[in-house]
C-alpha cells in the first residue's frame, strides 16, 4: 500500500458513500435572487431549512479540503465544492437573527431551543475551512455565535424531567444548548460574557444525561457539588429516555453525538474538554451499545415516530466513531462498519447518487423541505466521520474477526421498571419489551445480528382496529392507553404481564365518538435458553357493540424491502416459498396452511393455540413510520380484515405460541412436530398457561392471570410427571402433585417456571 493509500484508508469508505452526493445535491440548489455569493440547498426555509443547508455545508467542506476526495465521482471540481460550502455558510450568517438578510421565506432564524442544533452539526466543516475564510467571515461567524450565546445566556431556562408529557423532558437540546455556549466561551475568549457562559453551559450539560441520583451526588464537578447543578433528571436511573413520550432509542444516540461533536471541537484545537462534557456518557454508551444490531442497524426496543434508516440511525455514525476513538471499544470499529454497508447498499439501489430517493422519494413531492434534510443527515454525519478519521489518523473500521467475540461482549439483561422496558441480549437472540413504546407496546424476538429482519411497530403486540379509530395528528402513529403492566428480569430473560386498550379514541360520521373500546392483555416472556420467547394474547371487545376494521393476532413484523432485496424464504409444513416485496397498493392475507413457520432459517414461529393456521398479512404499501418508509409483511395467527361488528364482550383474540431466534426451518419442524409447545389447562377463566420445551433441554411454564383481581390458578396438563417447579424470578418452589400446580398471581400478573422432572 502506498503512503498515500495508507493514509485515507482510514476514511476511504466514507468518501466512496459521500462523493456521488454532490452531483446528486445540485438539483436542490438554489443561488439567492441578486446575491450571486449566497446560495443554499433545500428550501432555505426556517427551522429544518436552516440545518438542513447547514449540513448540506458541512459535507461539501469536508469533500472540498480533502485532498483525497475524487473530483470525477463528485463531478465537481475542489474549488466548485468549497465554493458551494462558502455560499451556503454566508447565507446562513447573513440570515441570523443577528444579521441584515432575510431567508427565502422572509424569515431570519436563531434564537430558539434548536438553533444551536445546525450550528454544532456544521462546526467541525467550519473549522475545517478556517485558512479559507476571510475577516468578513470570521466576523459574521463571531456575530451569529455570540448572539445565540447572549441569548441562551438571558432567555433561555435549564430544565429537565423524566416524563416528556410534562414538557420539561429536554436532554438532548440541554447538550447541543450548553454546548454552544462553551464552544463561544473557548473561540471568543476576550469576550466579556465568557465566564458567564462557561457557568451556565455547564449548568445545561449536567442536566442533559442526567439521572436522579445526581440530585444526591456531593462529588465536586467545576468545583460545586453535582447535586447542586441539578435541576431535574432527564433520564430514567437506568437511562431509559421517554422522549417524545416513549422508549426513544434514537434520542439516547442523539444526545451521544453531540458529545461527539463537541469533545472533537476541544480535541483538534488541542485543548482538554471540562469534565462536564462526558457527564454520563460514557454510562449511556454503555446501554446504547447493546442496542444495536451487529449488522449496524440500532435495534429501537421502543420504537421510532420518524422514517426507518434514516435521522437517529444516521448520527450513530459519529457515536461510532467516537467511541473507537476516545473509548477504544473494538465494538464501535464493528459496528461502524456495518452501517456503512447499510448505507451503501441503499445507495447502490438508488443508482443516482443519493442515499434515500429510490425508497423515500415520495417524501420530495410531499415536501422537498424535509427530503432534502432527509438526505443531508446522511451527508453531514459521513462528513464528521471522515473528517474526524482524517484528522486523528484513525484505523479503518472493519468488520471483527470474530462477530461471536463481539456478540459475547454485549450480552446480559437490561431494564427499566418504571417504565415498563426490559431486553435480554445473547449471542443468538435479542429480546425485549417495551410497554411505553412508540406504538405500544412492542416486542422483538430476533437473532442480535440482523437488523435487516427488524421493523417496529406494534411488533408482537397484536392488532384489533375499531373502526374511525384515531391516530396521532402529527405522526399518523396508533394510540392505545396502558391500563396496567407487571415486569421480572432474571438471569438469562425476563417475564413482563400488561393490559392495553385498542379504540382509545374511535370517531365516525357523523357524530359517533367512543373510547377504550377493547381490552387487550398480553404475556410475554424471554426464556434463559437463550432463543425462545414464549406469548399469550387475549382481546375481548369492551361492553357494548364495536364496528372493528381488522383483527391480527400476533403480529410478527418482517422487514422486507431493500436491505434484505425485497424477498424473504418462508419455510412451513407445506414447503416453503417466497415473499416478494409488493407495493401494488392492495392489502392481502396468504393463509400458510401450518401451524409453524421459519423466516430464512433465523426465526421460527410456532402456534400452541388459538390458531386454524399461521397466516401473512401483506399491506401492499410501505407502512413503516408516518410517511411509509418502509415495506414489512406480519406473521399473524388470525387475520381477519374487512369491516364487521361484534357484541358487548365478544373473544377477539385467544392464542398462545412460541418465537425461537438463530433456529433453521428442520429445528423449527421438530419443535412443533414433537409437541414442544402446548396449551395447559388453567381453572379460571381469564387465566391462561404455555408449556414449552426450551432450545437448553429444559421445560418452562408461563401462566398469567389477565383478572382484575387476584386469583389461585390450578395449571393442568403440564404434559409430564412433574415433580416441583421453580419461579425464575425469585427462585421460589411451587410444589406439584405430578400433573398439576397451584400458583397465585395477583391482577394482571404473570410468572415463569422452570419444571423439574422427577
Amino acid at each position: 500500500m502506498t503512503d498515500r493509500l495508507a493514509r485515507t484508508e482510514n476514511r476511504r469508505r466514507h468518501l466512496e458513500l459521500l462523493l456521488p452526493w454532490p452531483r446528486f445535491a445540485e438539483r436542490f440548489w438554489y443561488p439567492i435572487p441578486g446575491r450571486g455569493d449566497l446560495g443554499c440547498f433545500g428550501s432555505g426555509f426556517n427551522h429544518w431549512g436552516v440545518q438542513t443547508n447547514q449540513k448540506y455545508l458541512a459535507a461539501m467542506a469536508v469533500l472540498a479540503m480533502d485532498d483525497a476526495a475524487d473530483e470525477r465521482a463528485a463531478g465537481m471540481s475542489r474549488e466548485q465544492m468549497l465554493d458551494r460550502a462558502l455560499s451556503a455558510l454566508r447565507y446562513e450568517l447573513a440570515t441570523h437573527a443577528s444579521g441584515l438578510l432575510r431567508r427565502t421565506d422572509n424569515s431570519q432564524w436563531g434564537h430558539t431551543w434548536i438553533s444551536g442544533l445546525g450550528i454544532e452539526r456544521m462546526m467541525h466543516a467550519v473549522d475545517a475551512l478556517d485558512g479559507r475564510l476571510g475577516d468578513e467571515d470570521r466576523d459574521a461567524l463571531r456575530r451569529v455565535l455570540t448572539s445565540e450565546a447572549d441569548w441562551l445566556l438571558r432567555h433561555y431556562d435549564v430544565t429537565g424531567d423524566p416524563w416528556a408529557e410534562s414538557g420539561k423532558n429536554h436532554p438532548e437540546s440541554n447538550y447541543w444548548n450548553g454546548a454552544i455556549l462553551l464552544r463561544a466561551a473557548m473561540m471568543y475568549a476576550d469576550h466579556a460574557d465568557r465566564h458567564a457562559w462557561t457557568e451556565k453551559g455547564y449548568r445545561f450539560l449536567l442536566n442533559a444525561i442526567n439521572v436522579p441520583a445526581d440530585a444526591e451526588d456531593r462529588r465536586l464537578v467545576a468545583g460545586t457539588p453535582l447535586a447542586e447543578w441539578q435541576v431535574g433528571a432527564n433520564f430514567f436511573p437506568h437511562f431509559a429516555l421517554d422522549h417524545h413520550s416513549y422508549l426513544n432509542v434514537g434520542y439516547m444516540v442523539i444526545c451521544l453525538s453531540n458529545v461527539a461533536m463537541l469533545h472533537y471541537g476541544y480535541a483538534l484545537r488541542g485543548i482538554e474538554a471540562p469534565e462536564a462534557v462526558y457527564h454520563h456518557a460514557r454510562d449511556l454508551w454503555q446501554l446504547v451499545r447493546r442496542l444495536v444490531f451487529g449488522d449496524g442497524r440500532l435495534a429501537r426496543i421502543g420504537g421510532d415516530s420518524r422514517q426507518r434508516y434514516c435521522y437517529c440511525q444516521d448520527y450513530l455514525l459519529p457515536v461510532l466513531v467516537f467511541a473507537a476513538d476516545v473509548w477504544h471499544d473494538d465494538v464501535a470499529g464493528h459496528l461502524e462498519a456495518g452501517q456503512l454497508d447499510l448505507i451503501a447498499r441503499e445507495q447502490a439501489a438508488n443508482s443516482d447518487g443519493s442515499f434515500l430517493s429510490r425508497r423515500l422519494g415520495h417524501i420530495e413531492a410531499m415536501s422537498p423541505y424535509y427530503y432534502t434534510r432527509l438526505e443531508a443527515d446522511k451527508a453531514v454525519c459521513l462528513s464528521m466521520a471522515a473528517l474526524w478519521r482524517r484528522l486523528r489518523g484513525m484505523a479503518p473500521a472493519t468488520r471483527a474477526a470474530s462477530p461471536e467475540k463481539i456478540e459475547a461482549s454485549l450480552a446480559g439483561g437490561w431494564e427499566e421498571p418504571l417504565h415498563g422496558a426490559m431486553m435480554h441480549r445473547s449471542p443468538t437472540r435479542l429480546a425485549s419489551w417495551s410497554w411505553r413504546a412508540c406504538e405500544l407496546p412492542q416486542g422483538l424476538c430476533l437473532p442480535p445480528d440482523d437488523g435487516t429482519l427488524a421493523e417496529w411497530s406494534e411488533c408482537l403486540a397484536g392488532r384489533v382496529s375499531p373502526l374511525g379509530e384515531q391516530r396521532h395528528p402529527i405522526d399518523g402513529r396508533s394510540r392505545h392507553r396502558l391500563v396496567r403492566t407487571m415486569q421480572r428480569s432474571f438471569d438469562g430473560g425476563f417475564v413482563t404481564c400488561g393490559t392495553t386498550t385498542d379504540g382509545a379514541d374511535v370517531v365516525m360520521m357523523e357524530g359517533y365518538r367512543a373510547t377504550d373500546l377493547v381490552e387487550h392483555h398480553i404475556a410475554f416472556a424471554a426464556l434463559p435458553d437463550g432463543h425462545t420467547a414464549l406469548r399469550i394474547e387475549l382481546a375481548r371487545n369492551g361492553p357494548q357493540r364495536t364496528y372493528l376494521a381488522d383483527v391480527r393476532g400476533l403480529k410478527l413484523n418482517l422487514q422486507n424491502d431493500l436491505m434484505n432485496g425485497g424477498r424473504r424464504r418462508v419455510h412451513t409444513a407445506r414447503g416453503s416459498h417466497e415473499l416478494t416485496m409488493t407495493l401494488d397498493g392492495a392489502e392481502r392475507t396468504e393463509a400458510l396452511g401450518s401451524l409453524w413457520a421459519n423466516i430464512e432459517d433465523r426465526i421460527g414461529v410456532v402456534a400452541g393455540y388459538g390458531s386454524d393456521g399461521l397466516a401473512v398479512y401483506r399491506p401492499g404499501r410501505r407502512t413503516a413510520g408516518y410517511t411509509g418508509s418502509l415495506y414489512f409483511d406480519e406473521l399473524c395467527t388470525v387475520v381477519r380484515l374487512g369491516t364487521f361488528d361484534v357484541p358487548a364482550g365478544a373473544p377477539l383474540l385467544d392464542n398462545g405460541c412460541a418465537i425461537i431466534a438463530s433456529v433453521d426451518a428442520a429445528t423449527t419442524r421438530s419443535y412443533a412436530d414433537s409437541g414442544g409447545l402446548a396449551r395447559a389447562a388453567c381453572d379460571e377463566a381469564d387465566a391462561r398457561a404455555l408449556v414449552a420445551a426450551g432450545q437448553d433441554g429444559g421445560r418452562y411454564l408461563l401462566v398469567a392471570n389477565f383478572a382484575a383481581h387476584e386469583a389461585a390458578v390450578t395449571v393442568s396438563s403440564l404434559g409430564g410427571d412433574v415433580a416441583s417447579a421453580t419461579d425464575l424470578a425469585d427462585g421460589a418452589t411451587v410444589n406439584t402433585d405430578g400433573a398439576s400446580l397451584k400458583v397465585t398471581l395477583g391482577a394482571g400478573e404473570a410468572r415463569l417456571l422452570a419444571l423439574n422432572g422427577r
